[in-house]
């Protein structure tokens, strides 16, 4: 029997039992265990369905459809997006360098995303590519895609980094099958972060607003109305100044040198890596913190007050660049938060504090025995 009857026949098994299931009359643990199952199958055939689709291209059997190139005719035959199709053909192209990541693929050990963003990093460095398998093993995918992020900065230069993403930068807008008005857009961390700061003053005008007139939306429809009321401003007044920071994160020897190197950061806090001279480019900016990562003595920052001190603060911004919860990736809008309340320890020091997201910070009485300690899941 050839592979395709083989792969047919297993195709057409799959139908018949997933005809027959019904998910209401399983358990809470036969439910779970049938996921896993299903993501196991799901991810081998992704990876079949990928190297298979390189096959494809490289046949030029495409070239008959009229297509304006492979992905467009495979996207159209398997009912998905040229661009889901064209990361895949890179991914493909990728893996052929790399057969520890292949193989881990084709065994369903790990997901079409997570070999995409491993492939993606281990070929320009493929020194890490044990260690990223090994992360992408007990990672959530944004830890697993940030480190990847990592990697490939270290090996490419900043500067025509940056450049090449604002020579990209776009704003696309289009309307959705019911008639709302969609739009996507792709820029720079710096700019972001200054949209941000602005989108975040506004927002919270917005939220006092609908309070005062007792409405209670979601904070998606708050964000909403912030847009279009900064878009759509005509000199009304009513902007709200921002009062929070912009906050980069830089290593003491990338700032005085002027760009980074291997092991080195220079990120806006939440949004990711920037060049040191753009840093350098806003010194005088006023919403702009600049925390150095040299210099800061982490173990003795302990005050007698509840209160963080700006060196505290930086300090756990250098060290907890995530909700510190164990398994959690939130890495934006953090809190600060005491690990046992003031009230009991009357002290504020950083073994004692760690930064949080919203929800778990929400969740406070049942935080404390996920909280796994300082800095556990940096």
């Amino acid at each position: 029997m050839s592979v395709l009857d083989e792969l047919q026949a297993t195709v057409a098994t799959q139908r018949a039992v997933l005809s027959a299931l019904e998910p209401g009359c399983l358990s809470g643990p036969d439910a779970l265990r049938l996921l896993e199952v299903i993501t196991e199958g799901e991810r081998v055939l992704a990876a079949g369905r990928t190297l298979v689709a390189k096959r494809v291209e490289e046949s030029n059997v495409w070239r008959q459809s009229g297509d304006r190139s492979a992905a467009h005719f495979i996207a159209q035959r398997t009912g998905t997006s040229v661009g889901r199709v064209q990361a895949g053909l890179e991914t493909a192209e990728r893996l052929a360098q790399l057969p520890a990541t292949a193989e881990a693929f084709r065994a369903g050990t790990i997901s079409e995303v997570q070999a995409e963003a491993v492939a993606s990093a281990a070929a320009l460095s493929p020194k890490d590519e044990p260690r990223l398998l090994e992360r992408a093993g007990r990672d959530t995918f944004k830890q697993l895609r940030d480190e990847c992020r990592r990697v490939r900065h270290a090996v490419t230069d900043e500067r025509a980094r940056y450049a090449a993403i604002r020579a990209e930068r776009h704003l696309r807008t289009w309307t959705d099958g019911e008639g709302a008005f969609c739009g996507a857009f792709r820029t720079t961390p710096d700019a972001g972060a200054r949209m941000l700061l602005a989108l975040d003053a506004e927002i919270d005008r917005v939220f006092k607003g609908a309070r005062a007139e007792g409405r209670r939306e979601p904070h998606q429809a708050y964000a909403m109305d912030a847009l279009e009321a900064l878009v759509c401003a005509e000199g009304t007044g009513k902007r709200a100044k921002p009062k929070a920071e912009i906050r980069v994160v830089v290593d003491y020897a990338a700032l005085v040198r002027g760009h980074t190197v291997a092991g080195e950061a220079c990120e806006i806090e939440g949004l990711g890596p920037v060049p040191v001279a753009v840093v350098e480019s806003w010194k005088h900016d006023a919403y702009l913190r600049l925390i150095v990562t040299d210099g800061i003595d982490v173990k003795a920052l302990t005050r007698r007050s509840r209160y963080v001190d700006a060196h505290q603060d930086a300090a756990l911004a250098v060290r907890d660049r995530r909700c510190v919860i164990t398994g959690c990736d939130v890495d934006w809008r953090l809190e600060r938060d005491h690990r046992v309340p003031y009230a009991q320890c009357h002290t504020t020091s950083l073994d004692g504090l760690g930064r949080v997201c919203w929800w778990h910070h929400l969740l406070r009485p049942r935080v404390a025995r996920w909280w796994a300690g300082p800095g556990a899941t940096g």
